[in-house]
């Protein structure tokens, strides 16, 4: 009796971490697909070229990504512009900030460095007012011009700038965006 138990428990123990394992599957197939599904609405928003991307897959197996292009033909990264590689970069981002459902900081450096017009204007309407409860922008003075900062002015709770003074060797702090006056 002693020995049928033992090969009754083993078999049952053998049968629940299949069941584990099955479930475990699932729900790591279940998260990478919301999550994919997130950083794919992120980055066709910040896209100029809509037409771009037709789908964006997490691989579960070595969570590698999969970008697919307008005609279904598989997307490197290297195929992409400078441009639309950061704004993937930031798309992905987004998008897990968006699928762990907490308000999490962001902090964004040269935010627009290597984009273009189109792609720019798409970041600062799309990507700043919904990035986070609190975004943090830490810019040039070529980046952001006035007409840029106005668009997300009604957004910014505080502006500084800061300018290194070589005479005094440091940094001076004072209010406001590079003097960009405002409308």
């Amino acid at each position: 009796l002693e020995g049928e138990d033992a090969l009754r428990i083993l078999d049952h123990s053998t049968k629940v971490r299949q069941v584990i394992a099955d479930l475990s599957r699932r729900m790591l197939e279940k998260q990478t697909g919301q999550i994919s599904d997130l950083i794919f609405d992120s980055f066709t928003s910040l896209l100029r070229k809509k037409s771009l991307i037709s789908s964006l897959k997490i691989n579960i197996d070595d969570f590698s990504m999969e970008i697919m292009g307008a005609n279904d033909q598989r997307l490197s990264p290297d195929d992409l512009s400078a441009g639309e590689r950061q704004l993937l970069a930031v798309a992905m981002l987004w998008g897990l900030a968006r699928a762990s459902n907490r308000p999490l900081p962001a902090v964004v450096d040269t935010p627009l460095g290597r984009l273009d017009a189109g792609h720019r204007i798409n970041l600062v309407q799309n990507y700043f007012p919904n990035a986070s409860h609190q975004v943090f922008l830490l810019s040039t003075d070529e980046e952001i011009d006035s007409e840029l900062y106005n668009v997300i002015r009604p957004f910014v709770s505080r502006s500084y700038t800061l300018k290194f003074d070589d005479a005094e060797n440091a940094t001076a702090i004072s209010e406001g965006y590079f003097g960009v006056a405002l409308t």
